[in-house]
């Protein structure tokens, strides 16, 4: 039998110790290998609410569309002027009902608008000469400017109609002539210098019409509706910088 000297057993100890730290070492290499990194924690910040318009200083003036606004009070702090069935010709010569004065003189009231919104051409829709409309529109651009000067003038969009609506075709209004009548009003803004917002965008459906829970008559919208009218004004008239 071998005889382990003194010596012997110390170089056999160190030799085992030192197998037993580079196998340590290894596994824990091993360990770091398969363990994947953390990935750090990217911090988000909250999406900020939209900037909106303060319609404090506007006034809307059309027709029956208008009527919603103040029946639905969506936007409380705006002027609102109007009369059932009005047009590109009657707004020089109807007055608001119980009022005295052409609806068109009621932004001649004394305040300072920054923004005049208008909503014409639902009622225009059967006119077979569609010049008359759109020269007619432009009076009434010419006329506000006359009446309030630093105001912005904003033509809205004619909204679409139901698909029922639509087919009775009653007066001409359909949802393609509505698009043609669009167009022209698209038009009308380049050629007077105004700003076309096209409201119809929140108010049609995938086929193109108003959708059947929006509004009784298939024509004028209910309050929802309203307030997504509304909202889409406040969303969409903010000044740019430098205006």
């Amino acid at each position: 039998m071998m005889k382990y000297t003194a010596t012997m057993r110390r170089l056999l100890l160190c030799s085992g110790l030192l197998l037993s730290l580079l196998t340590l070492a290894a596994c824990e290499q091993e360990k770091q290998e398969t363990i994947p990194e953390a990935s750090t924690p990217v911090s988000s910040a909250p999406a900020s609410a939209p900037v909106l318009a303060d319609l404090s200083h506007a006034a809307i003036l059309g027709n029956s569309y208008v009527d919603g606004f103040v029946t639905y009070d969506v936007l409380p702090e705006t002027d609102c002027f109007y009369r059932i069935g009005l047009n590109v010709r009657t707004v020089f010569t109807k007055s608001m009902l119980n009022h005295d004065i052409p609806v068109i003189d009621e932004l001649a009231n004394g305040k300072t608008y920054d923004k005049v919104f208008l909503i014409f051409g639902e009622n225009e829709l059967g006119w077979p000469n569609t010049q008359a409309f759109c020269d007619g529109y432009g009076e009434i651009i010419d006329a506000v400017r006359e009446r309030q000067p630093e105001a912005t003038v904003y033509i809205q969009s004619i909204l679409p109609v139901s698909a029922e609506v639509s087919a009775q075709n009653i007066d001409n209004t359909n949802n393609q002539q509505i698009l043609k009548f669009n167009e022209m009003l698209k038009d009308i803004a380049k050629d007077k210098n105004a700003v076309y917002l096209d409201v119809a965008s929140v108010m049609t459906d995938s086929d193109g019409n108003l959708p059947n829970e929006a509004a009784t008559d298939g024509i004028h919208p209910g309050s929802k509706y309203y307030q997504k009218w509304a909202d889409y004004l406040k969303e969409n008239t903010v000044p740019s910088n430098g205006e």
